[in-house]
């Protein structure tokens, strides 16, 4: 593994503490200003990420392969009375035209694609010339990582994903940004309802050892307000098409 892609994807205990602290939101507000009226958000799940870009664009589409999700961030828009809409679809196939985009977006989705380089080329094929390529990637290292890793240890999946991004062709790289954003949860429960609900599958890994489950998630939080509070640690990527 080269030094960099220990760095971007196993940063240090100390490497991580010298993070700034931010919110995915606000890491692209900064870096997404101006580009043009068209984006797509690929894999945008549920879609509040997605609806918190309709400050920046004029039209603001996501895209996800399940339907209840896409069902579910249309609702949400509409009684957002926001301008988002969000189509069933897949990135390896995503169903605009060449050149379309301004902006081409993957929150917090590369690692999930069946074929992350393919997905990288169809977004890189729906992108206009001059357009930027946005990779929001979360970090499998820090606080957060370590308490949630008897249930989704996705170190493997992030990693492969990265070094095939780095290994895309029809883009150059202009930053690399890494920081860390507050994750907070009111107790074990919370937690432990949403994963599920991410993924049903995570159900057998609270069933086979819940006691240790629950002791690594509450003994790497941080305690305050009354919460249980994590450094998730993301990466952010952002190419521009030549």
């Amino acid at each position: 593994m080269t030094t960099r892609i220990a760095t971007a994807v196993h940063p240090s205990r100390a490497e991580i503490a010298a993070l700034p602290i931010s919110t995915n939101v606000k890491i692209a507000t900064s870096e997404l200003q101006g580009l043009g009226p068209r984006v797509i958000d690929l894999g945008c799940g549920e879609g509040k990420f997605t609806r918190g870009l309709c400050s920046l664009f004029g039209e603001v589409t996501g895209l996800d392969v399940k339907e209840r999700k896409i069902d579910y961030a249309n609702e949400k828009a509409r009684e957002e009375g926001v301008h988002a809409k969000f189509v069933a679809g897949s990135a390896e196939a995503i169903p605009f035209g060449d050149g379309h985009f301004d902006a081409v977006i993957f929150s917090n989705s590369l690692h999930h694609m069946p074929n992350p380089a393919s997905a990288l080329q169809e977004g890189l094929r729906t992108l206009r010339t001059g357009g930027l390529l946005y990779v929001m990637e979360p970090v499998p290292s820090g606080n957060y990582h370590d308490a949630t890793c008897l249930v989704n240890d996705e170190t493997e999946v992030r990693t492969k994903a990265y070094e095939d991004m780095l290994a895309m062709s029809g883009a150059h790289e202009e930053k690399e940004i890494l920081y860390r954003a507050p994750r907070r949860f009111a107790s074990f429960d919370e937690w432990r309802d949403d994963q599920i609900d991410r993924d049903p599958k995570r159900q057998v890994f609270f069933d086979q050892d819940p006691a240790k489950v629950r002791t690594t998630f509450e003994g790497n939080a941080e305690h305050a307000d009354g919460k249980l509070v994590f450094d998730q640690v993301f990466r952010v990527n952002i190419w521009r098409k030549g």
